[in-house]
Order: structure tokens, then sequence, then C-alpha cells
């Protein structure tokens, strides 16, 4: 995967950490028929490299960059210039409802000049999961963690496991550097619009392919969830809330899939939240907490 061709950080991966467990404890008839393969695209076809688009935007002055650059770009460029920030912090909280079960979901990503991490931790009333990554380097140190509570997790030494970025891209789908999960390009974007609001920041807009989009995804979708086969998306649409200098300030995602494990979870609702600090933040040990509130 092109890391230029920014295909939306890991934020939707986390929406199955336990939806797979979930469905597989459930009673029920597999009746979910249908499977894409999405092996059959060729990404090369569908990702854009957008970084000849970013240094353009760099020598732009920023009243005109809403006017230069379509929304598409825009959104590219946003995650550029987000991966070209030396520090910053995002909180995001997720919900899930699937198959009758609501998930919910509290993870931090963090990024301190080239080291990035990331902690999610879910619970429903049928499973809870806690994950931590640290990617430093050329390789990524991975963490399967046991659920305290809401936003603690203890993790063990018995669920470490060390990548390559290049294992890891092949197992999960991208690395934590890879500021967008999803390929957002002209070839997968059905919908977009730019939105004035009223605080005066913009919102930029956009329905994706529920397929084109999702092929690296749906790799991090199964390792998180556990699913037997990849989900069938329905819908994904994403609002990225930028203030007058393109610096990305929130995230809003709402998805639909279908996913299954032993009985089906169809037509799944994602939705995801994700707000951003420009601070620093000091990458935590192992087994040091984080505050979620701060």
């Amino acid at each position: 995967m092109n890391k230029k061709a920014v295909t939306l950080y890991s934020i939707a991966g986390i929406l199955t950490l336990g939806i797979g467990v979930a469905a597989g404890v459930l009673v029920g008839q597999n009746v979910f028929k249908q499977k894409v393969d999405y092996s059959q695209f060729d990404t090369n076809e569908i990702e854009v490299d957008y970084s000849a688009k970013y240094e353009d935007f760099k020598k732009t002055d920023s009243k005109k960059y809403f006017t230069d650059f379509t929304p598409i770009e825009l959104a590219n460029i946003t995650f550029l210039k987000l991966d070209d920030t030396e520090n910053w912090v995002a909180r995001k909280y997720a919900t899930v409802l699937a198959a009758g079960v609501e998930q919910t979901i509290n993870a931090i990503n963090i990024k301190k000049g080239d080291i990035y991490f990331e902690e999610n931790i879910s619970q429903s009333t049928l499973v809870k999961a806690a994950h931590r990554f640290y990617q430093e380097g050329e390789g990524i140190e991975y963490y399967k963690g046991k659920y305290v509570n809401p936003t603690k997790a203890d993790y063990p030494d018995s669920g470490h496991k060390e990548y390559t970025l290049e294992g890891f891209e092949d197992e999960w789908g991208g690395t934590k550097d890879c500021m967008c999960i999803y390929i957002v390009s002209e070839a997968t974007v059905m919908k977009n619009q730019l939105i004035d609001n009223s605080d005066g920041t913009k919102t930029i807009s956009v329905d994706l392919d529920p397929t084109l989009s999702v092929i690296h995804y749906v790799k991090q979708m199964k390792m998180t969830g556990g699913l037997s086969q990849e989900p069938i998306f329905h819908s994904v649409h994403l609002d990225f809330k930028v203030d007058d200098q393109l610096r990305l300030l929130e995230i809003d995602i709402e998805e639909c899939y279908d996913v299954h494990m032993i009985i089906d979870a169809k037509n799944s609702i994602g939705k995801v939240n994700q707000v951003f600090k420009y601070e620093e933040r000091e990458i935590p040990e192992v087994n040091t907490g984080l505050d979620y509130d701060s």
C-alpha cells in the first residue's frame, strides 16, 4: 500500500474487535451466501499518489486552499499534512450495533516525532478486548491485552508479537503511519462536498464506494474481529472537519456492512468520532495506563 496514497487512520478496524466473537456466541443459521473477492482488484489502478498535490498545497496562499483544490484532493492533503506534523494526539469513541449487540470502543492514537502509538479497548455484553500497537523505525510491536475497564487493560508478555512493517501491512492492511485505512481517491469517491460551518471551520464530506474503498480495511477487520471471511460493505461515509489552515480537527465515520462468523450480523452500523489535539504526549510503556479524559 502506497503511504502517500492516503488510504484514514486505523479507526474503523476497531469496530469489529468483538463482533465476530459475539456472533459466534449466538445461535443461528448461516445464510451468509455472498462473498467479495477483494484480491481481484488492482490497487495500483485505484490508489492515487497525492504527494505532488501536497507540494503544490504548501506553495499555495492559504486563502486559496479551498478554491484551488477539490474536496477529494483536500481530504488527502489533510492526511499528508497530519503525517507531516511532529506531534498530535487523537481520542476516539466508537459504537457498533451488530446482531442486536451494542459494542463500544475507546481508543487513543499518539504521534511523537517518528513514533506511532495506538490503543483500543472494546466492550459489549458478550466480549471484551484490548490491543496496543507501537511503531518505530522498521517494525511494529503488537500487544493483545486483557480488559480491565473501558479505558484500561493489562498487556501480558504472552500477547506480544513483533512485525516488520511489510509483514504487518500484509496481515493487517496498513501500518500505523498510514493515516487512512480507506482508499480515498477519484476511483472510490462516489459523492463529495465542501461544507462551510458556522464556527468558521469547514467539513470535507465524502461517500465512498463500499467495495473499492475498503480493500485494505477488510484485512484489519478480519484480524481484530477474528472473522471467518471479509465483511461486505453497503456504505461508507466520512466527514473531515478542518480549520482554515487545513489542519484536521475531527473525523466522523458512519458505515454499514454485513459480517459473519457463525451467524450473520447483517446491516451492522458502525459510528466513530475522533478528535485531534496538537500537543506533545509521551508514548506510554506497555503497562502504563492512559488518561482518556485529558
